[in-house]
């Protein structure tokens, strides 16, 4: 049974990145890590806060159906506090073929894969 916080922590790498490298992975879970102030007890908030993950605007959250790659978020979930921020202290990320409005006037640290991520300056 997983704890709430490393439960919502791998929901939210498997539904944003699980076709990513496993450090793209990494960088997701470090992104939201962060905006929890790296407190277990706000993930969750963070992750169900409106419009802040894609994955949870869309009403029933969609379902885990690849195993393999549930099983290596929930890995990137519990050692996501193990992890050095190699995301140049991001708070933001999207998809390189969207451009999200909120891009404008952000910082771009680094891009894995096929999601480019932000901080603000």
């Amino acid at each position: 049974m997983l704890e709430p916080f490393t439960l919502c922590m791998a929901l939210t790498v498997y539904h944003e990145a699980r076709g990513e490298p496993m450090k793209g992975q990494m960088a997701v879970a470090l992104v939201t890590l962060r905006r929890a102030k790296r407190k277990p007890e706000n993930i969750c908030e963070i992750v169900y806060a409106p419009y802040q993950y894609s994955w949870t605007i869309k009403k029933p959250h969609p379902q885990v159906k690849d195993m393999a790659a549930w099983q290596a978020a929930v890995e990137v979930a519990q050692m996501v506090w193990y992890i050095k921020d190699f995301t140049g202290r991001a708070t933001h990320y999207h998809a390189n073929y969207v451009y999200p409005d909120w891009a404008n006037g952000m910082v771009q640290t680094i891009t894995i894969g096929n999601h480019i991520f932000y901080r603000k300056p």
